[in-house]
């Protein structure tokens, strides 16, 4: 409620001119395929038919027009190659979608906010999901309400950017309107949950004849969609003929009789399963979440110079569950939680960056000289949960610690164009940079990570040390705490012009130092040819790298968690650690200094554009060689307990399982993006648009680093880069993608119909199975594939199920009630189609789905709470 109290109160400071409705038209009024572009050159000379690197431009009414809430959301239904998956794990995910271009790594895409660098999240994908071990930008700190266009660069710019743009860069342009506008939504889902509701409202004015300022606030609420299935295993101990409590089962239906609970022969189940409630989890594709922002885009000149600046602020709440914890596991405290319980976890991410410059002409010379400033900051506190080593003491809430990065960037670009007998001038333009990048993790409440004296205190293992730390999310410890920064300068040079008419030729080179890793030096090279008719030719390569983060480097964290046991194919509980790739414990595992990702790239296609038909066909071949990914989880061998005496002999008790960031692999990445646009009168119907856009996408790991001995000398066989990493780079994300649109107006009325078809993607469903096993999860309906397993028994499989193909379509229609207002009602995933389920667990088959409660993948690439309808009411003046 406080975040919707301070929209208003933001709203009452808005610019309300009386001369509002004389302003000029916004800039997304403007053809897309004329418009200049700024995004992949440094030459205020370039469109997009004209570009010699593929780019799309998404105007404001394209992506304000769109039924979803996140940008994000928009941009996956709008960009061919944009994807991501929609995870369940909580934390930093709740707030940052992992989003990629071409299948690559989220932070393999520059994120670009009026042409400067936007700061990355201090949150680091650790979880089993798309992304893992990235450090993404939150696309989602800029609403659609304050997006002008958006401009994407399918093609690799690190000569023109340094860091990060590998895959391409996302350039979000803000307003510059003066028009007054506002928005109110709400939608829900089809099957119950997800409730939204969203406001925007923003503004501007003009800064004397010449100048601008634009503003706009933007409130949304969201709770999550809850698509768990009731809990079916054992809750609590079970009871042998003697009265001794036995162990629990961990296998599907063992609470409810489909299963025979654990123990020695004869054990019987507690009474309670019975009548437990076992609607325990929640599973969705988001957590609830309470955001706020504000954007503000300014600009004016002033006498030969201009005076440019913007930015913006941003505050989300979360709240996300963790596991899980039945009422007869060791982690918990049974006179506390008798009936087990749910840990939540709250997180508070807060965005801000701001950016001056000057900009002008001197002596033939235009330059712009910019600084900017900006970071997040993530807190961590945990609910519903406890610190078992505390026992009945212990609280059952806690603050875990905080994650915070920051950035700041100034730079100075200069441009001109010398006359030197070719069809067009010489472009040339030079820029030098400055960056200084910070990282800060901050300790939780001492509880929160405590190592108490209080054991087990009842059942099998009474007297046993339990889990250590608040389960969930356990806290941040004081060694676990770092205050970093590093320095980057950089320099490029840009040169382009058209020795020919109808022949253009662009050549980048950058060169960066980091004061961490030391230097990298880049190039692009690209050209574009007139056919004639409407057709061109154009062709790209050059390198890039791939700065690793100080998040990378530094990052440090236990928390429990459920894993897969490679040797047993189920899950467990353990404690994780990710151990700084620096640090004593690294280094004792084999870990080095992390590398820059560094790759080589190339491409091509052909385009046509004449009247209101645009096409491209491109292919693109990217080489990354030390690609950055954390390693697998390494735990000890069933029955052994070698690694965790070995790390408690080296001061770190109770930790059970260990992995860091590496240069694990190569990869090797191949693919085709084609575009069709086409506009046009049809008749007396109105205005048409059409769309289409297909990417067909590959990767494969070229290299893997063999495992360190220092971890084979445990007896640990998991490789560095295991079955399931390697899947999830291979397969994760979707093998190709159609989208198709059309948007009709009518008169007062307009109608905006999309489907997209994402196709395969696989996942690692269960490792070492037996032929029996593999036999049974046959007979379902599920398709898969097996491998022999890597890790495990001889002759046993690794299960890799497919996830089908499947279209979502979304429509809207919007009719303009009055010349100002216009109202929307929609639905997106207008069929309710839902993802393939996971392999079913059956009472002789114990399958992904262990609890029985996880219906749907986290690999999903568009999520799974179904169908969602809404209403928007629009006003403009």
């Amino acid at each position: 409620m406080r975040h919707f109290l301070f929209l208003l109160t933001s709203a009452a400071f808005l610019p309300i001119p009386a001369f509002a409705q004389d302003a000029p038209a916004p800039a997304e009024d403007q053809s897309a395929s004329g418009e200049i572009i700024v995004t992949g050159t440094r030459f205020a000379n370039r469109t997009v038919t004209s570009s010699p690197v593929p780019i799309d431009v998404l105007n404001a009414e394209a992506v304000r027009g769109s039924g979803y809430d996140e940008t994000t959301e928009i941009l996956r239904q709008l960009a061919p190659s944009f994807a991501f998956a929609t995870p369940t794990t909580p934390d930093g995910n709740t707030h940052i979608r992992s989003a990629s271009l071409r299948g690559l790594s989220p932070d393999e895409t520059l994120v670009l906010l009026n042409g400067k660098r936007v700061h990355t999240a201090a949150w680091v994908n650790t979880g089993g999901t798309i992304g893992k071990g990235s450090v993404p930008t939150d696309l989602n700190q800029i609403p659609s309400a304050a997006i002008g266009r958006v401009e994407i660069l399918r093609d690799g710019a690190s000569a023109q950017y340094g860091s990060d743009a590998i895959a391409g860069v996302i350039n979000i342009i803000l307003r510059a309107d003066t028009a007054i506008h506002g928005t109110a939504s709400y939608g829900t889902t089809y099957d119950g949950g997800g409730d939204t509701y969203a406001l925007s409202l923003g503004g501007g004015f003009k800064l004397g004849d010449d100048g601008f300022v634009n503003a706009t606030v933007y409130y949304r609420d969201h709770k999550a969609a809850n698509r768990a299935e009731p809990d079916t295993r054992q809750f609590y101990l079970g009871i042998s003929p003697t009265g001794t409590p036995q162990p629990l089962s961990a296998r599907y239906g063992s609470g409810t009789g489909l299963n025979a609970p654990g123990g020695v022969a004869g054990t019987v189940r507690d009474p309670r399963e019975a009548t437990v409630d076992r609607n325990v989890w929640r599973f969705s594709d988001s957590g609830d979440i309470e955001e706020v922002t504000g954007i503000v885009n300014f600009a004016k000149p002033l006498g030969s110079v201009e005076l440019y600046g913007f930015g913006g602020y941003r505050v989300s709440e979360a709240h996300s569950n963790a596991s899980f914890r039945r009422p007869g596991q060791d982690e918990n405290v049974r006179a506390l939680y008798p009936d087990g319980f749910l840990p939540f976890i709250n997180t508070r991410s807060t965005d801000y960056s701001a950016v001056v410059g000057v900009r002008g002409e001197i002596g033939g010379w235009d330059w712009d000289l910019s600084s900017a400033y900006g970071g997040n900051e993530i807190e961590y506190r945990t609910e519903n949960t406890l610190n078992a080593t505390l026992g009945t003491a212990s609280p059952t809430r806690f603050y875990n610690g905080e994650y915070a990065n920051s950035q700041w960037t100034t730079n100075l670009t200069v441009s001109n164009g010398y006359e030197v007998g070719f069809a067009s001038p010489l472009d040339v333009a030079l820029g030098v940079e400055y960056r200084r990048d910070g990282y800060r993790i901050g300790a939780g409440e001492p509880n929160s990570y405590a190592f108490g004296p209080a054991r087990i205190l009842d059942g099998p293992n009474a007297g046993a040390v339990p889990t250590i730390g608040s389960q969930g999310f356990a806290g941040i410890q004081p060694a676990d705490t770092v205050d970093t920064s590093r320095d980057a300068v950089g320099a490029f040079a840009e040169l382009g012009a058209e020795p020919a008419r109808g022949w253009r030729i662009n050549l980048a080179g950058r060169f960066e130092h980091y004061s961490d890793f030391g230097d990298s030096w880049n190039w692009q090279g690209s050209t574009r040819l007139e056919l004639g008719a409407g057709f061109a030719l154009r062709a790209s390569a050059g390198s890039g790298f791939h700065a690793p983060a100080l998040a990378q480097q530094y990052f440090s964290s236990t928390s429990s968690r459920t894993i897969v046991n490679n040797s047993t194919g189920f899950p467990e509980f353990v404690l994780v650690r990710t151990a700084p790739v620096g640090s004593p414990l690294a280094r004792a595992l084999g870990s080095q200094d992390l590398k820059p990702e560094k790759s080589q790239s190339f491409g091509g296609g052909l385009t046509f554009a004449r009247g209101g038909l645009t096409a491209s066909v491109d292919y693109y071949h990217i080489d990354i060689d030390d690609r950055i990914f954390l390693s697998s989880n390494y735990v000890d061998a069933s029955g052994s307990r070698r690694l965790r005496d070995y790390l408690a002999g080296i001061g770190i008790p109770g930790v059970t399982s260990v992995r860091y960031f590496t240069n694990a692999a190569d990869t090797r990445t191949q693919g085709v993006d084609v575009t069709i646009a086409w506009s046009g009168d049809v008749g007396d119907w109105g205005r048409l648009k059409l769309t289409g856009a297909y990417n067909h996408n590959t990767t494969r790991l070229r290299r893997v680093s063999a495992t360190p001995g220092q971890i084979t000398s445990l007896g640990i066989t998991t490789p560095l880069f295991d079955v399931n990493e390697r899947t999830r780079v291979q397969y994760g994300q979707p093998r190709d993608k159609v989208a198709l649109g059309a948007n009709l107006k009518v008169g007062i009325i307009t109608i905006d119909v999309r489907t997209t078809r994402y196709g395969k993607v696989e996942q690692v469903a269960l490792t070492n199975q037996s032929p029996a096993n593999v036999a049974l999860a046959a007979q379902g309906a599920t398709k898969f594939r097996t491998q022999p397993t890597e890790s495990g028994t001889a002759g046993n499989l690794d299960i890799i199920q497919q996830l089908d193909p499947k279209w979502v379509t979304d429509l809207s229609i919007t009719g303009q009630v009055t010349r100002n207002v216009a109202l929307t009602i929609g639905a997106n995933n207008l069929f309710n189609v839902y993802p393939t389920e996971n392999i079913r667990s059956t009472a002789a088959l114990t399958g992904g789905d262990t609890s029985g409660a996880f219906p749907y993948s986290e690999f999903s690439p568009f999520g799974f709470s179904g169908g969602y309808y809404y209403v928007r009411l629009g006003v403009s003046f």
